[in-house]
This record gives C-alpha cells, structure tokens and sequence, in this order.
C-alpha cells in the first residue's frame, strides 16, 4: 500500500537536513531544525536561475526548429552571386511569393547561344524554361536542419552569423520547351555527325594494300539537353558543343595478319577421284605491318609485303603432270653460237618444277648468260644497233616459256616485248631479258605443280621445244586474240662509206617493219564457255630502217658523185626492198598428252644457275638502251 502522506517540498527555508545523533529533539519527538550557511543558500539560487536560463535556450532552439521560418542570414543570390533578397525570418509562403517574382523577371531576360562546327551558331532563350522557386527555398529549408539544434537560438538572435545563400538558377525546362530544346540539338547533331569509314584491304600478287579509314564524331543529344538546361538555369550567355569520336575500325599489323592469313593445303584427290587443287599459304610479319602504318602518311594506302607460304606437293607425283597445259615449237637461225646459247638455255629449264604459289624467274634458272658461264658470244641489241654479245639468242627461250606460261593461264608477275619484232614467235607473245636488271617472271598459280619440258633438236638449223605439264581436271583452254593497232613500214638509207669499193654497195643493218599490238587473253571451260577475257599486254616493236653503204665518189641512185675527177662508173639500178609483213599466226593446239612421263634432258652438272638478282617493278614495254640478249 502506497503512503499517502504527502511530501513536502523543499524550500530554502526549510531544507530537508538528515537526522544526525548529535541533533536535539523538538518538542512531539521532532529534532529542532538546524539553520544552512547563508553562502550556501545563494549559491543553490544562481543555480537554480541558470538552470532555468538553460531551459528557456533550448525552449528557444526548439521554437526555432519548428517555426517555419528561414534563419536570419538567408539571402537570394542571382547569376552572378550577389545578394537580390532578404529571405532571413521569413515564412514559406513569403520566401517562394519573394523568390518567384525575381525568377520571372531574370528569366525572360536570358538567351544562350550554342557554338559548334565552324563558326556556327543557334540560340536559346529562358523562355522555354519555368522557374522551380520550391527548389530554391527548400534549399534555404535544407540548410536550416542540417544545423545543430544548440546553435539555432544563438542563429536566430543574431549572436552568431552565418549566412546561407539560396540560388535563384533554379528553372527546368516546360514540357514544350524541352521539346523545343531536342529539336534545336538534333538539328546541330545531324550537321556535326561524321560517320566513321573502316578501312579496307586488298590481295594483289605478293602485297597487301591497305587503305586506312578515318573516325566519325558524333553528339550525346541527351547530355547536351542537361547542360543547356543548366546553363539557362545559371544564366550563361554561351555553351560551346564538343562532340565525342567514334572510332572506326582497329587498324595495326595483327589485324592485317589475322584478315588475310591463309593455311596452306596440299593438292588431293576427292571422292570422286577428281583432283582438287593445293591452296597456297600467305601471311604478313605483323611487326614490319606495323612499322609500314606508322610510317605512312595519314589516310594513304600502305602496300604490306606479303609471305606465301607453299603447300606440301611430296606426294606421288604420278598424281601430277598429266595434262600437257601448252607448247610451242619455234626455228632456229642456223647461226652456231646463237644455237648453242638457246640449248644451254633451255637445259637449264628443262625439268624444273615450279610450286604452287611459286615464282618462276628466268634469269635466275639459267644464270649469267656470259663466255664466262658457259655461254658463247653472239649477237643482240643495243641501242638499236645489232652488235656483238655474249649469250645472244637465249630470248628465244624466253619467249617461247611466256607464250606457254599464257597459254597455261598462269599469272604473269614480269615481262617485256623486244625493241623489234623477232619473227620466230607471234607479235605480242615474246619476252626478252638483260642481265642482271630485266628478267621474264611468271607465277605458277593452278594450285598443281608445273613441269617445265624445253629441248633442241636438228642442230643450228633445227628447233626449239617448250612444253608445260600440269593438272588441269577442270579441262580449261586459252586462246589469244592480237590486234595490230599500227604498223610503221621501214625505208632504205644510203650512207657514204670511202672504204666501200667503188661500184659496189654493202647492207650495214637490216630492216624491220614497225608494229604496235595488244593482246588479250580469252579463258574457255571444257564446254567451250567463255569464262573470262582480259587484257594480257600492249607491245611496241620499232621500226628499223635499211641503211646501205657506198662509196661516195659514185654517182647512182643516191646523188653525184663527190669527185668530179674520176670516171663515172655504169649507173647502178635502184634497190626495192619487198614489204615485210607480219607472219600467219598458227596457235599450236593443246591437245592431252600421253600418260607416259614427258622426257625431261637432264642439265650439264656444271655451271650452275646463279641466284635471282632483285628486279625493278614489272613493265609490259620497256626500251631497252642497254641492249637485249638477242632476238
């Protein structure tokens, strides 16, 4: 049961002092009371007001928190930071009603002008934005509670200063405005978008050349929305478009490597038992690559060596060499060493295999044609001039392998037409060579290999054989079609000589009729289709006039005589040359050999071919200053 006495509160005046023995009692058993310290009583007083003070602070603070007005010190500031309005104590309701009416007025005012491209410009204005004063006053709200509740009093009565400044900046877009905006942007993102533009490569031959592509640009729209918004909002004046890079495609040496990398493939033999041809192997160094697309000029096309890699073809050759793929029999001109030179020639092609993939060069299988490698001197050209040379005649061979590398429809890699017509061989399908710095080259590209069969026979008047063995299970054909574009016929020259007997003349050079041809070459399936015609060649063949020698003191068909003192001599009748015309063309037929291996003349075990010496780029005409190595 709780005691209902009730307590007595404490006064200063009758304090609550515990009992003590030594106190005497009070009359009813009470002891007496006894009297505090007057100093002790003052200072319970001045606690007891300070306590209450404290209390009254906090009470204060409280009032503050809740009292729905801004501190003292609250300021809107406009674009440029300097104080527009007093917000300090006010309510809400009067903050928003003060900060509205300064937004309206800056707004309408502004405009922010958009640069991009080059020199361009587009405008905006505040008009497409409405004014957020909530965002602004609740700023100055947010400011309030985030300080602590002790200091709000000493805010609010002014013992501290701490200002707090609410930007008028706060505006958005309308929905109307925004969509203005957008249409405004995307009309600068479709004139500033550059596409990018990959680059692109192509397989020729033994290089791969290779175009760079170039970086596009374009504009985040919905970034440059946020930041005109922004902008308006913070009152700026202008705003600089940066657009950001698309890059195109990655260029650099591995890439290439990867693109245009091929596994070499031995030829086979399917399910069918039909041969099917070998796949030549390429790569690139990617490191060389890269160094060639660094070097090279920005947006310039980069020709990349590329490395064929051959396939394996060691398997039984029996597969191989069954089908004869051309031949030609051509005459020889009776002259001893031009012979000898043209069989030394050809028993240095006889029998050698060119690879799939591989490059057959001429010069570098039948060597220095020079006295000093087995050769003997002849005659070629030389600046127009028949003159002595050593290994003159061997272009016979030469030419007669161009005419079958063409007639096999191999790729020819280097070739050039004589200075003059050589009349063994049709007009357009001749090579000539000049040791070292021109050499006849073709590339074995029929995914089979190809035996080379060349001979002589018949001696100095006898003939030259050239024949190619390969695989051709597809049964394709060659033929030719030339066209004389031109001829230019060859005239007589008579030329004073003192040594030249007199009443007697002596041919100095002989004449040749000048042409100019173009060849091309027409591929045909087993059927008799036309599958391709291509251009093979553009030859020019000089024209070479007749010169005579005579001696000057007759008289005849070329003038008077130069010495009045002698007797004239019995005129002699003028010379008529007969036209020289261009041969019959009689394409030799490709018809299929017998299964049996083709005879192949083993090659004298000395002098052996020197190595290919590195060539200048391949030309279908070239004039020949230094000479040729016979006609």
């Amino acid at each position: 049961m709780e005691d209902s006495t009730p307590n007595t509160p404490n006064t200063p005046d009758t304090p609550n002092v515990p009992d003590t023995p030594n106190t005497p009692l009070a009359p009813g058993g009470r002891r007496a009371a006894k009297k505090l310290p007057v100093g002790l009583i003052a200072g319970l007083t001045a606690a007891a007001l300070a306590a209450a003070v404290v209390g009254g602070y906090f009470g204060l603070c409280a009032w503050v928190k809740d009292n729905g007005c801004l501190l003292p010190g609250t300021v809107a500031v406009d674009d440029r930071g300097e104080a527009v309005a007093d917000l300090g104590k006010l309510s809400r309701e009067s903050a928003l009603e003060l900060v509205s009416q300064e937004m309206d007025q800056r707004l309408g005012d502004r405009k922010l002008t958009l640069l991009y491209g080059g020199g361009k410009k587009k405008e905006l204005t505040g008009e497409l934005m409405d004014i957020s004063p909530e965002a602004a006053v609740e700023a100055g709200f947010s400011a309030k509670g985030e300080q602590p509740l002790w200091k709000l009093g000493a805010l609010w009565l002014g013992a501290v200063q701490e200002p707090c400044q609410m930007s008028l900046s706060a505006a958005a877009f309308t929905e109307e405005g925004a969509a203005q905006a957008k249409k405004v942007i995307q009309s600068i993102a479709d004139e500033v978008k550059v596409d990018p533009v990959d680059f692109t490569y192509e397989v020729e031959g033994e290089t791969v050349t290779v175009t760079p592509g170039t970086d596009g640009q374009k504009l985040d729209t919905d970034a440059l929305l946020a930041a005109v918004e922004e902008a308006l909002a913070q009152g700026e004046t202008e705003l600089r478009v940066e657009t950001e890079l698309v890059p195109g495609a990655e260029l650099s040496g591995t890439v290439i490597r990867d693109l245009v990398h091929v596994e070499p493939q031995a030829p086979g033999v399917d399910k069918d038992g039909k041969l099917t041809p070998a796949i030549i192997g390429r790569t690139v160094d990617p490191e060389e690559a890269q160094a060639l697309l660094d070097a090279a000029e920005p947006g310039q096309p980069v020709s990349i060596p590329l490395a064929l890699i051959p396939p394996d073809t060691t398997g039984d050759e029996r597969l191989y060499y069954k089908d004869l793929l051309a031949e030609v029999t051509t005459n020889m001109d009776g002259v001893a060493n031009r012979s000898f030179n043209v069989n030394r020639a050809a028993s240095f092609c006889n029998g050698k295999v060119i690879q799939p993939g591989e490059v057959f060069s001429y010069i570098g299988t039948i060597g220095n044609p020079s006295t000093g490698n087995g050769y003997k001197p002849s005659t070629g050209y030389q600046n127009g001039e028949t003159v002595p040379m050593d290994g003159g005649g061997v272009c016979q061979v030469s030419s007669s392998l161009y005419y079958c590398a063409v007639y096999s429809n191999l790729e020819i890699v280097r070739r050039a037409c004589h200075a003059f017509s050589t009349g063994y061989i049709p007009n357009g399908l001749d090579a000539t060579i000049y040791y070292p710095s021109l050499d006849f080259k073709f590339r074995n590209n029929t995914g089979f290999p190809i035996k080379i069969v060349a001979y002589t026979t018949g001696g100095a008047w006898g003939k030259l054989t050239v024949q190619f063995f390969g695989s051709n299970p597809n049964g394709i054909r060659v033929e030719t079609q030339r066209y004389t574009q031109g001829s230019t016929a060859w005239t007589t020259v008579y030329e004073p000589d003192e040594t030249i007997p007199r009443g007697t003349t002596k041919v100095k050079t002989t004449p040749y009729t000048g042409y100019v041809v173009d060849v091309y070459r027409c591929v045909y399936d087993a059927n008799g289709n036309l599958i391709s015609r291509t251009f093979e060649n553009h030859s020019k063949y000089n024209k070479r006039d007749k010169v005579i020698l005579y001696n000057p003191a007759d008289e005849g068909p070329w003038g008077p005589g130069t010495d009045p003192g002698v007797e004239p001599t019995p005129e002699i009748p003028p010379v008529t040359e007969p036209p020289i015309t261009e041969p019959p063309v009689t394409e030799p037929p490709v018809t299929q050999p017998p299964v049996t291996d083709p005879p192949v003349t083993e090659p004298p075990a000395t002098d052996p071919p020197v190595e290919p010496t590195p060539e200048p780029p391949p030309t279908q005409y070239i004039d020949l200053p230094g000479g040729e190595m016979g006609a």
